[in-house]
């Protein structure tokens, strides 16, 4: 077995997946870090704990809830999502956001 070359200097996780993800999982891998740095700056820390990012469907954003209770503060809350969202990845991205309630 061959031996690996030791490195110089320690290596960015960033750098390892560039090299690892196709251009278009790294697009949304972004976007979906964009959307969680929205969701955690709109989104109160108390609502969060009953709230958690499902997926991006079909310009979708779903998110499931604790109960039902949770799910309808969460849309006194979307407007403010929705703008910010677009503000941050552009028009269309995102054009609703979906609830549904789970347990977790």
């Amino acid at each position: 077995m061959a031996k690996r070359s030791s490195l110089n200097r320690p290596v960015a996780v960033k750098d390892v997946l560039q090299d690892l993800l196709n251009p278009g999982d790294r697009e949304a891998l972004e976007v979906r870090q964009r959307i969680r740095r929205v969701w955690e700056a709109v989104v109160p820390p108390a609502m969060r704990e009953h709230a958690r990012l499902v997926d991006l469907r079909r310009q979708e954003l779903w998110v499931e809830v604790s109960d039902s209770v949770w799910g309808g503060e969460l849309q006194f809350l979307k407007p403010r999502i929705l703008t910010e969202l677009e503000r941050a990845l552009g028009l269309g991205k995102v054009r609703d956001l979906r609830l549904r309630v789970a347990e977790f």
